[in-house]
């Protein structure tokens, strides 16, 4: 893909103002019975044994906070979930390393994305490590995170092996990051990271 970007983008839920959604007990139970765990690890591709997966939203409780609903969310911590009323915006050339997976909320189609492979795309010259203990912090990797641009070949929504579970994306044309914008959809906020 050869779309031009000027940004790069870490993408983020917003637990704190909007509600998450979860995989149902049920099916969570179905999950360990027949021992086919979800993984959106990018290393694996889900569209051959994906069934339509049951969400529910994760609400505790003792939650006294008036959470919204969001046009994106997050299932658990591992991906993103669009709503029916967005997600027709993403299957015309949003990316040829994402999948969209059916999910059902409440007779609802939801579609979560799991992408696949990973970008080239940390500049291990200009990051800098966040060191704790003569080690490599395990939560917050990095005290700067520089990306190649040249490295990024998937700038719609991407990923970086050394930088963990995080999610990328760029200000190109079909980005997440432009959908998001131009249409307004909650759920999601972006961080900007260097790229030169």
């Amino acid at each position: 893909m050869t779309s031009k970007f000027n940004k790069v983008f870490s993408v983020y839920l917003d637990p704190d103002e909007f509600m998450l959604l979860n995989e149902s007990a049920f099916e969570h139970v179905l999950q360990l019975t027949e021992n086919k765990l979800l993984s959106f690890n990018g290393n694996t591709s889900m569209n051959e044994f994906w069934g339509l997966l049951n969400v529910v939203w994760q609400v505790e409780p003792s939650n006294k906070q008036k959470l919204k609903v969001p046009g994106i969310a997050g299932l658990g911590a591992s991906t993103f979930v669009v709503s029916p009323m967005y997600s027709h915006l993403f299957f015309n050339d949003f990316g040829d390393n994402i999948e969209l997976l059916e999910c059902n909320k409440d007779g609802k189609k939801w579609f979560a994305f799991n992408v696949l492979g990973f970008d080239n795309a940390l500049n291990e010259e200009l990051s800098e490590r966040n060191m704790r203990n003569g080690r490599p912090d395990r939560i917050r990797k990095f005290k700067r995170m520089v990306f190649n641009k040249s490295g990024i070949t998937n700038p719609n929504l991407f990923r970086v092996r050394e930088t963990g579970l995080f999610y990328y994306t760029t200000d190109a044309e079909n980005s997440l990051y432009s959908i998001v914008k131009n249409n307004n959809i909650s759920g999601l906020f972006f961080k900007e990271v260097e790229c030169y």
